[in-house]
């Protein structure tokens, strides 16, 4: 038998399963759901996933091997930016995971969570039951947290037990790499009069060692694929199909709202269909779950009718209120080569012998995950109030007044952060607009984040093939706050590279290249350095749906009975920190939301 007609009898006998859920994206969130929903042996789960199941591949499972994946076809999306107006016009590279485990396997396993005011924002917006206390529990139950047997002293001084989980699926740990970059790091902030705080604990102002998802016994990344899906891959009842390009949702029209029964999907250019019993669950992610409402006939209307596609809920907000954590760099030459990592572009025998330990023992510096993190609120630097008009995007976005409030709020709250501070001890020509300078070696890079923006932009379709990329338009730096945010968190980051300790190991400054005075000045520098840290939200978001909400507050899509969004587009405001940890938790909570709607149906 030839290996196209086995992958066509395997498809399709796949597709007559009776599923009780469809999950459309096998990626952190939808792992999580297929896991749990699975755990009722009386129900089928049906995964389908673009990307491809892989096995014991070393770009995914060493940790400091996920540069390699990003920008790779075979791990990544490869997804961009249009030209950014406020960024002289320059694209910026999204990465996406397109693999079984999505973006939990090729991400920086940075694993901390936001303040809990900023979860009760999101109830402040008008979602009932998402808070700090609703979710703190579902924090706790996807991780156990360890540390490495025999790490580095600073890491057994660094946590406090009872912040962390102990009996989830995830591995974390603090990565045993806290080299003297890192020391220097905390050091440096506490000279300028923040505090260190625990790794983990409930406020996160201050400067600390931040958790990784590897796990502290193999020295691997933790991940959805290899926490979640593959302790329950031999279920009967829990179906993955990779390599399975969703093109839309199938619906039956009743008169009030849609009922979802099953999906459309295409395997080796062959089409399919499946269907569903109970929900399909969309967990494609900030990029493709709105492409796929779109495709389905779920957005605005003017927007589907321009692409041919029929309009069955005609909903403005889909797409919509994008955010995103943007960054400036600076990079810093270092005086010994101990202070970076870039030794090891540098020279390939200290690689090889470095990566030689790492297959012997998992030790070493190819096991090492993130580094220092630091988190200070708004008026910990001596800010005036922000005096200019906050209400730029509110025609566009309804419901956006509300949100800029709360941001507002939040810049005067002390127990908040306003900006995210982290240390990379390397040149970072991943996160560069500029490869590194000719004849420059050993650097460190310390990137200048504000953690919840102004500016919104938005995804949409810009064909109804689904093979097309949709249109990403962050609109970075399009409100005027955000440019006075990203200059005075540049100042900061600079401030402390001229900070001892750490100042005693720079040698010079590279990026900048000239030294930077007004706020003009830092303006373009943020203008010609912004990045990604790789963390959009919101084109799903759970809001009212007047405020431009596509999700209610069960994560069900407006105008439909049993379609439901779980990743990190239903995020209706930013919050601090990566947001990995967030991604899994808020994926524990809707699992136990589904189970309990479905107990009440029966």
């Amino acid at each position: 038998m030839a290996v196209s007609e086995a992958v066509d009898d395997f498809v399709e006998a796949f597709c007559k399963i009776k599923y009780d859920y469809v999950i459309v994206g096998g990626g952190t969130a939808g792992l999580v759901i297929a896991a749990r929903l699975s755990e009722d042996e009386s129900v089928n789960v049906a995964v389908l996933e673009a990307g491809q199941l892989r096995l014991d591949d070393p770009i995914i499972t060493t940790p400091l091997l996920s540069n390699a994946a990003r920008g790779n076809p075979t791990y990544d999306w490869l997804f961009e930016t249009i030209p950014q107006t406020s960024l002289n016009n320059r694209t910026i590279k999204w990465p996406r995971g397109k693999i079984v485990g999505g973006s939990s396997c090729i991400n920086s396993h940075v694993f901390v969570r936001a303040s809990p005011e900023e979860y009760d924002d999101w109830e402040a917006l008008g979602n009932e039951g998402w808070n700090w206390k609703t979710l703190a529990p579902y924090f706790k139950k996807v991780e156990t947290f360890r540390l490495i047997p025999n790490g580095h002293a600073s890491a057994r001084h660094s946590y406090e037990m009872a912040s962390h989980g102990t009996t989830g699926p995830l591995e974390t740990t603090i990565s045993n790499d806290i080299n003297e970059s890192n020391i220097l790091w905390i050091a440096a902030w506490n000279k300028l009069g923040v505090k260190t705080v625990l790794a983990g604990a409930e406020s996160s102002i201050g400067a600390q060692y931040t958790k990784s998802s590897i796990s502290s016994t193999t020295g691997k990344r933790s991940s959805s694929l290899s926490a979640y899906y593959l302790p329950t891959a031999d279920r009967p009842n829990l179906h993955l199909l990779p390599k399975a390009l969703v093109s839309k949702v199938l619906f039956a029209y009743p008169k009030d709202e849609l009922i979802a029964t099953g999906v459309e999907f295409t395997v080796a250019d062959n089409r399919y269909e499946v269907t569903v019993k109970r929900e399909v669950i969309l967990c494609a992610g900030v990029v493709q779950s709105p492409m796929l409402l779109e495709l389905s006939g779920i957005g605005s209307r003017s927007i589907l009718e321009a692409y041919g596609v029929e309009t069955l809920v005609d909903n403005k907000g889909v797409g919509e209120n994008l955010q995103d954590h943007a960054f400036t760099i600076s990079a810093h030459q270092v005086l010994d080569s101990k202070h970076s990592l870039d030794s090891l572009s540098n020279s390939p025998e200290l690689a090889a012998k470095a990566m030689a330990e790492y297959a012997a023992t998992k030790t070493g510096l190819f096991a090492s995950g993130s580094n220092a993190s630091t988190y200070i609120s708004y008026n910990q630097i001596g800010l005036e109030s922000l005096k200019k008009s906050n209400r730029e995007n509110s025609q566009r976005i309804p419901g956006l007044e509300k949100q800029y409030d709360i941001l507002l709020a939040r810049l005067r709250n002390s127990n908040v952060p306003a900006f995210q501070f982290t240390l990379i001890p390397a040149y970072s020509s991943w996160l560069m607009p500029e490869p590194k300078p000719e004849g420059v070696k050993d650097c460190l890079s310390i990137m200048n984040c504000v953690v919840a923006p102004f500016s919104r932009g938005s995804i949409h379709i810009q064909s109804s093939h689904p093979g097309d990329n949709p249109v990403i338009d962050p609109r970075y730096l399009e409100h005027c706050f955000d440019l006075d945010l990203f200059t005075t968190a540049s100042r900061q980051g600079l401030k402390l590279a001229a900070t001892a300790p750490l100042s005693e190991a720079l040698d010079k400054c590279i990026v900048p290249a000239v030294p930077l005075s007004t706020d003009d000045e830092y303006k373009d520098f943020a203008r010609q350095t912004l990045g990604t840290f790789y963390h959009p939200i919101g084109t799903c978001s759970m809001l009212p749906r007047e405020d431009g909400g596509v999700v209610d507050s069960s994560l069900l899509v407006y105008g439909t009975k049993n379609l439901r969004v779980v990743d990190a587009s239903i995020m209706p405001l930013h919050i601090s920190g990566n947001i990995q940890w967030t991604v899994y938790a808020v994926a524990e909570r809707a699992a136990d939301l589904i189970k309990q709607e479905a107990l009440t149906q029966t």
